[in-house]
Parts: structure tokens; C-alpha cells; sequence
């Protein structure tokens, strides 16, 4: 059985005793507790390396080692041999289901004089050695949150049906507290909801969030600049928190939640894995007790609780916001050649000199943005439904400016507010404001034909048929409903020498009774007069 080779704080002081000290090999093996033949050895390669005593004192000891115990091949057995490109066999190693001792068979047999299956797996280990190293990161209080789904699900009645249930998990980094929670499918808005509610749990909002690559939330998931979404983007200025992806497939880049869902799944999860929640609702206020009680437990390798440690953590967690964040929603449009950008059938008014460029438009309840390369340039109240255009007179060029004449907002006032209200809707829905200055001049006209007042009230059953426009307006005249209740006043009875009247059907009627005849009209000669038609 061949003997370990002594340490090089050994072989120094196997020659030390020596030279200094003129001992024997026996001596110095009965010394060290070491066979004398050992001794042996030393002097002989000290011999045949042609050393010399004292040694250098720049000599280390890999040189000395390497001097000692190097070997001079023979002439005839120097063989030069291809080694394996051992970063290509590491990543092959991560394919499923190759093994070393097959990336070894193809390297042999593309060089038949290769080194063999164990200098090949020694020198892959030693490649890989400083390659697969785990940094123990110190983490430091409020600093980073971590956010994963479970593998595992839990299930829940929803209706008829039986659902699975995603359950969310946060863990801060240093307390590893944890916060769990059940969604119906992993989507933007369920993500976002965990975040918010593990902040609310933790008391706080960290520095940094670190989630996983989900497409909901990461647009882009390069590896050195990951690109979030618009709707992540603005839930991390909100909650004024930066956000940093793990890397794809490098799991030890959120080390803490990985471990944190593992807890779930093992203490929690798997605990429920053939029950039937009644409703989502009943899955989490389940889950929150169990998570209550796991965070109260304590550590089995370390001091406290994650609970206790919280407290401590609490502290340094920036605030929570006044206001939840709303989830917006994003389009993206090109602008017209009117200057204003289709929002669901309803159209907002942009900067005219924007025209033809493609924008963003952010959608909350209360507003409509429009941004360009993130830079605000409108910003609009939402709009009811009923209203079509949404135009800011700031964003007119002059010239289109120039057209909302205030005289016609004048005269239109002056024949009734609904009138008024029609012609702003003429104005607002036109898509160019010539178009509504025509409608606008021709509804105004009707008035000299049909009178004020028949006018205001064909406005008024516009404005309620939705109706808005010309043409509507004058068919709306002409209705029983609108004529009936306007209509003009009898004209005066006219007199003409070719007409009787009644009084001579009067006469005709008593003479008739009388038995007499019936008196004749005075002959007055006539001509007949030309008919022009006025």
C-alpha cells in the first residue's frame, strides 16, 4: 500500500533536522513518528532536484512540491493528448439525460490517444470546482423581498366546478418572513395584488423586490437589463420600490423565497393536498392561519422566530403608500390626422404636432393619459360614454382655433340652452371643426323657418334620441310631436273680386227658399292674367 506523501511543513523540518541538526534517518523517523524509509525518499528527491541547504527563502512550497515530486518523462513516452473542452462538457452535463461517461466515449472517439475516463472526470472536477461556489449573502433589514409561485396548488370549489388555486409566495431576506396567498391564475393583476398584500403583512415596503421571470411582469427578461412592463413599472414607482428579475434559470439569485415555498409546500401545502376549500376566500383565510403559525414557530437552526425577526426588520421598511395602486390599463395608438387618439370608440385630443405618431395611452377610472417615449404630453378626464370627442382647445393649431366662432355659441344660447348643448356635441363630435361649423350654421338656420322655440324643442328630443346633427334636427321638425305643439298661427282671410264669400252663399240659400231666382253676380268683364310663379 503506497504511503501518503508528507506535507510540505513536514519535508522542511525532515531537512532541517538534518542539516542543522545532524540526525539521523532513524532519528529524525522516530522525530516525526514516520518510517525511516519515508526519510529516505526525502533525501533522495532533495538529491536528485538539486537543491541545496538553506533553502531559497523565496522557494514556496507548491514550487518546492512541484521540484520534489515532478517527474521527467522519457523520451519516448512524451505524448501530446487533446484535452476535452470542459466548459462544452459542463453544459452538455446539464442536458437531460447525458452523462460523463458518455461526453467521454465521444471524446475517445474522436481521439483515440485521449486520456482516460478517470483523468477525464478529475481534471472535470477540478474545472468545475471554482465554478460551482455558493455565496452566502448577509442580508441586510428592509432591504429585499422575494416573490415566487408555489409548484404545488390547493383546490377550491368554485360553483360546479372544483379549481386549482396558485398560491404566492413573498419572504423577506433578512427576517424570512413569509407571506402566502391563493389566486386563481397567475396573471398581471394576481401578481401584483400578492405583492401588495405581502407588503401590507410585512408592515412595509422593502428597497428591493426580486420576482421570478413571469411574462406578466417582465418584458423583456434579458440578462443583464431586464425591461419590465409598463403596469410593473408603475407599480414599482407607486410603491417606490426597485425592482431587480432574478436571472432565467438561476434560482439561487432569490435563494429566500425558493426556500420559503419549499416551507409552504412541505409544512402547509401538502397538509391540505386532498381538501376541497368551500371558496377562494376560505382557501386564504385558512392559508393566512397556517402562515401565522409558521411564521410564530421558531427556527430550528438559528435563535428567534421569523415573526420575532420581523419586529426587528419592521423598522427599516419604507412605508406603504396612501393610495392602493391601480392597475391601469395600457393602448397603444396612432394619432390622427384630427389630432386626437381612439380610446374605446371615444376620441382625445393630442398635441397637433404629434399627428401620425404612435403613442401611449394609460386608462384609469378617473383619467386617460398619453404618453410619447414615457413623456407626458395630454391628460384628460375620463369621458362618459355618452361622449364621443374629449378635445383640449390648446391642442388646435391657430388656425383650426380660429374657427370656434363665439357667435355662434351666442346666437344658439340665445334660442335655448339645449340648442346651446347641441351645438357643443356638434363641436365635440366632428372630426374636423369645419365640419362642425356647417352643421352648427345649418341647425341655427332652421330657426328662420320653424321659429325659436320649435327649434329648442327639436334640440331637446336630439340631445335625448342622441341625435346629433343637421339632418336630425330637421326631420325632428317635421314631426307631429315637434309641429304639433308649434304650430304657426292661421293666416287672415283674403279678399278677391273673383271671391263670393259667404255672405253670397247666404243670399243664394234664402232666395232658393223663397221660390225665387237667384240674383246674379254683376258681369264684369275679365282677362286672363299670365301666372307667375313667384
Amino acid at each position: 500500500m503506497t504511503q501518503p506523501r508528507l506535507l510540505m511543513r513536514q519535508i522542511r523540518e525532515v531537512l532541517g533536522l538534518h542539516f542543522d541538526q545532524g540526525l539521523s534517518q532513524r532519528e529524525i523517523a522516530r522525530a516525526l513518528g514516520v518510517a525511516r524509509s519515508t526519510v529516505e525518499r526525502v533525501f533522495k528527491r532533495h538529491v536528485a532536484a538539486g537543491l541545496g541547504w538553506p533553502p531559497d527563502p523565496a522557494l514556496t512550497d507548491v514550487e518546492l512540491e512541484r521540484r520534489l515530486y515532478q517527474r521527467a518523462p522519457h523520451p519516448s513516452h512524451v505524448r501530446i493528448q487533446a484535452r476535452p473542452d470542459y466548459a462544452l462538457v459542463v453544459r452538455e452535463l446539464g442536458r437531460k439525460g447525458v452523462t460523463r461517461r458518455l461526453l467521454w466515449n465521444e471524446y475517445r472517439a474522436r481521439h483515440a490517444q485521449g486520456i482516460g475516463y478517470s483523468v477525464f472526470c478529475d481534471e472535470l472536477a477540478a474545472y468545475a470546482a471554482d465554478r460551482d461556489l455558493s455565496y452566502r449573502h448577509d442580508h441586510v433589514p428592509g432591504e429585499k423581498a422575494y416573490f415566487d409561485f408555489a409548484g404545488l396548488t390547493l383546490r377550491y370549489a368554485d360553483g360546479d366546478a372544483v379549481r386549482p388555486a396558485q398560491i404566492f409566495v413573498a419572504a423577506l431576506g433578512y427576517s424570512n418572513a413569509i407571506h402566502a396567498q391563493g389566486f386563481a391564475d397567475q396573471t398581471a393583476t394576481s401578481w401584483l395584488q400578492g405583492q401588495h398584500q405581502a407588503f401590507v403583512a410585512f408592515g412595509g415596503v422593502p428597497q428591493i423586490g426580486v420576482p421570478d421571470n413571469p411574462r406578466a411582469l417582465i418584458a423583456a427578461p434579458d440578462r443583464y437589463e431586464p425591461r419590465l412592463t409598463a403596469v410593473y413599472a408603475d407599480f414599482a414607482r407607486h410603491y417606490g420600490i426597485t425592482i431587480i428579475p432574478a436571472r432565467v434559470r438561476k434560482p439561487k439569485d432569490k435563494a429566500s423565497v425558493e426556500g420559503a415555498v419549499k416551507i409552504v409546500e412541505m409544512r402547509i401545502l401538502a397538509a391540505a393536498r386532498d381538501r376541497i376549500f368551500g371558496s377562494l376566500d376560505q382557501l386564504n383565510a385558512w392559508l393566512a392561519e397556517a402562515v401565522a403559525a409558521l411564521n410564530a414557530a421558531p427556527f430550528q437552526k438559528r435563535v428567534g422566530s421569523r415573526q420575532a425577526l420581523l419586529a426587528q426588520e419592521r423598522p427599516h421598511l419604507a412605508p406603504l403608500p396612501a393610495q392602493r395602486f391601480e392597475v391601469p390599463t395600457y393602448l397603444t395608438r396612432k394619432v390622427a390626422r384630427d389630432y386626437h387618439v381612439d380610446v374605446h370608440r371615444q376620441y382625445y385630443s393630442v398635441p397637433y404636432a404629434h399627428v401620425g405618431q404612435t403613442v401611449e395611452v394609460r386608462l384609469t377610472t378617473a383619467h386617460v393619459e398619453v404618453l410619447q417615449r414615457d413623456t407626458r404630453i395630454a391628460l384628460h378626464r375620463r369621458a362618459a360614454p355618452t361622449q364621443r370627442f374629449v378635445t383640449d382647445p390648446a391642442h388646435m393649431p391657430a388656425h383650426h382655433q380660429a374657427f370656434r366662432d363665439p357667435k355662434l355659441h351666442r346666437r344658439a344660447a340665445a334660442i335655448g340652452p339645449n340648442t346651446l348643448a347641441l351645438i357643443e356635441a356638434l363641436f365635440a363630435q366632428r372630426r374636423h371643426p369645419e365640419q362642425a361649423i356647417r352643421s352648427a350654421q345649418g341647425v341655427l338656420a332652421l330657426a328662420r323657418d320653424h321659429g325659436p322655440a320649435a327649434l329648442e324643442t327639436a334640440c331637446t328630443r336630439a340631445l335625448a334620441l342622441q341625435a346629433i346633427g343637421y339632418q336630425s334636427v330637421r326631420r325632428l321638425l317635421t314631426t307631429p310631436i315637434v309641429r304639433d305643439a308649434h304650430d304657426a298661427p292661421s293666416s287672415p282671410p283674403r279678399t278677391h273680386e273673383h271671391i263670393r264669400g259667404g255672405d253670397y252663399y247666404d243670399a243664394h240659400g234664402r232666395a232658393s227658399a223663397a221660390g225665387g231666382r237667384t240674383p246674379e253676380a254683376p258681369s264684369t268683364p275679365f282677362t286672363l292674367e299670365p301666372h307667375h310663379v313667384a
